[in-house]
């Protein structure tokens, strides 16, 4: 198996996670924005974010979601950092990780 398959697996199963969490909340500490953000906007978040996990398996689509998602988990960041807030773990590393996949160098092709 290449590194690639590895870190589309891996963005997948964070997808999954993290879209998993905007409905049943067990990732702890929750977001520090979820209170400002409205609930019908939380839920199509979560939802885009399960879709984005099954999208991530599809050779044709990857790129398109990968890119717009290194671009929303890069606005996000942004916006924690703007409001003071610092739980931008997951956005960070979700952000280099679909660079990454969208990016789709030569080195991540070998096993």
């Amino acid at each position: 198996m290449n590194i690639y398959k590895v870190l589309i697996a891996i963005a997948s199963l964070m997808f999954f996670m993290i879209g998993f969490d905007k409905f049943f909340g067990f990732l702890q500490p929750p977001c520090s924005l979820e209170s400002n953000i409205p609930t019908q906007i939380w839920i199509m978040l979560g939802a885009m974010q399960l879709a984005a996990g099954v999208i991530m398996w599809l050779p044709k689509y990857r790129r398109p979601v990968a890119i717009f998602f290194t671009i929303f988990m890069t606005v996000f960041t942004i916006v924690h950092l703007v409001h003071g807030t610092y739980d931008i773990g997951g956005s960070v590393f979700m952000a280099v990780l679909l660079g990454l996949i969208a990016w789709e160098p030569k080195f991540l092709k070998g096993k």
